[in-house]
């Protein structure tokens, strides 16, 4: 059987001593796994389909469960991500929280052209790599399920307006008032710029890396997952 599937590369692995086996999130059937026959030799026609961040209509035959990719098509290779630093552990970090939460075929369309969305806006974007990251996120995390809660005080509905509480197992934040010892205290501005990322407003570079830091202690603490390529955009 053969058919076809646009996909996203997420990783690739040797496999022999020609061959590698990538994963590809595709629209189609999640997340897949697929061997390409003698790409790591010289010349290889198909050696471009089997690099991380390539986003492709890929031919795929499949037999006695194993799938081979036989033919693929490039729409983009998300190229200059790997010019810079800043924009290729942002572009890594989209690739690995798709990795650790999309699911082995099960479909998710919003994640998977969310997640081409913030590609496209790392490499080619006028915005920040650190905003297009985190504006994946929070979108990222509410389609799996973690959504924020950022409108309001999780308990009492009033805006916060002075000390802010959150609270990753619920991914609530709370007034004073309402704080009851389960969370901790965050910075204001954290919460300021978690909003203006949700609302489309602008921010600057400080507050994205608030946004950011948040939102690496959430995914690790409530989905119990790190991104490696995260913190090292943390660390720069």
């Amino acid at each position: 059987m053969e058919e076809k599937l646009t996909g996203l590369v997420l990783s690739k692995t040797d496999y022999g001593e020609n061959d590698k086996i990538i994963k590809i999130f595709t629209l189609e059937k999640g997340t897949v796994s697929a061997s390409l026959k003698g790409v790591k030799k010289a010349g290889a026609k198909l050696k471009f389909a089997s690099e991380p961040f390539c986003f492709a209509e890929f031919l795929i035959s499949e037999r006695a469960g194993r799938r081979t990719v036989t033919g693929a098509s490039l729409n983009d290779s998300f190229y200059p991500v790997r010019e810079d630093v800043t924009k290729f552990f942002a572009a890594g970090a989209v690739l690995e929280f798709v990795r650790r939460f999309a699911k082995e075929d099960i479909t998710s369309p919003e994640l998977f052209f969310s997640a081409i969305e913030a590609l496209k806006n790392i490499a080619y974007g006028g915005v920040s790599p650190r905003r297009a990251l985190c504006a994946f996120l929070i979108s990222a995390l509410k389609i799996i399920g973690y959504a924020l809660n950022t409108d309001e005080c999780f308990v009492c509905g009033n805006e916060i307006k002075s000390r802010v509480f959150f609270d990753a197992f619920s991914g609530g934040f709370l007034c004073e008032n309402c704080f009851n010892g389960e969370g901790r205290e965050i910075n204001h501005a954290t919460y300021v710029a978690l909003k203006k990322i949700e609302e489309k407003e602008e921010t600057t570079e400080e507050e994205n890396l608030f946004a950011l830091r948040l939102l690496d202690f959430y995914v690790k603490t409530k989905a119990e997952e790190k991104i490696n390529s995260l913190q090292e955009l943390l660390k720069l």
